[in-house]
């Protein structure tokens, strides 16, 4: 589990890239990109959904360039990227997933905590503390991308040490002074803890305005 001093460090590290417009630029994925492939996401209840929401659309207030803030219907938490993105998606693959996630009831009593606003040159998150939570579930399904893949787990299903819910994704190199300003002020912004979140195996199809999460599979 990250601690609020390696969220700092991420922020700091951040914080003059920010202002100099040095992003992480991000792009519409292609078939075999590492990200927006299938993934294990914690999708939480529409209320927290939508105060974070706000948060986003505060947030979205702050910035010159035209990034991508999410909506209400992008949040989520993710668990662990499991697969390339794919046009499509081999029913095999999914089926394997979806089996091991079923066979994983006992893994998935998360408890995650949301206090203030962080962020990479790649984008602006929420801090999310889950106290070891979900390490049961990210050990798990990484070893069940290796027993997909000859014993060697794609590199995208690494086992997170962050529990954070992003809110912006950059995709214009502009600077942002005044996003720098807002975040530090929102450091200690306290949202509340997600209970009741569903698990769900997801895939992205991003389109005008959206991430495009579509759900292939819930649990809880």
């Amino acid at each position: 589990m990250a601690s609020r001093e390696e969220y700092d460090v991420l922020w700091e590290r951040a914080r003059q890239r920010l202002r100099v417009g040095d992003l992480q630029l991000d792009r519409e994925p292609v078939d075999g990109d590492p990200r927006w492939g299938l993934s294990l996401v914690l999708l939480p209840p529409r209320p927290l959904a939508q105060r974070i929401a706000g948060v986003a659309d505060e947030l979205a207030a702050a910035y010159d360039g035209t990034q991508h803030v999410y909506g209400v219907e992008d949040v989520h938490l993710t668990i662990t990227s499991l697969e390339p993105y794919r046009d499509r998606i081999d029913r095999a693959t999914l089926e394997h997933y979806i089996d091991v996630v079923e066979d994983s009831r006992g893994a998935l009593d998360h408890r995650v905590r949301l206090d203030g606003l962080g962020g990479s040159a790649a984008g602006v998150f929420v801090q999310g503390f889950d106290d070891d939570t979900l390490r049961p579930i990210r050990v798990r399904m990484r070893e069940a991308a290796s027993a997909l893949h000859g014993g060697a787990a794609p590199p995208m299903a690494f086992i997170r040490n962050t529990a954070h819910l992003s809110i912006s994704v950059h995709r214009e190199a502009s600077r942002e002074a005044a996003v720098v300003r807002h975040v530090d002020r929102s450091r200690h912004q306290e949202l509340g803890e997600m209970h009741g979140a569903r698990v769900a195996l997801v895939r992205y199809r991003p389109c005008v305005g959206s991430m495009g999460i579509e759900v292939l599979h819930t649990v809880g």
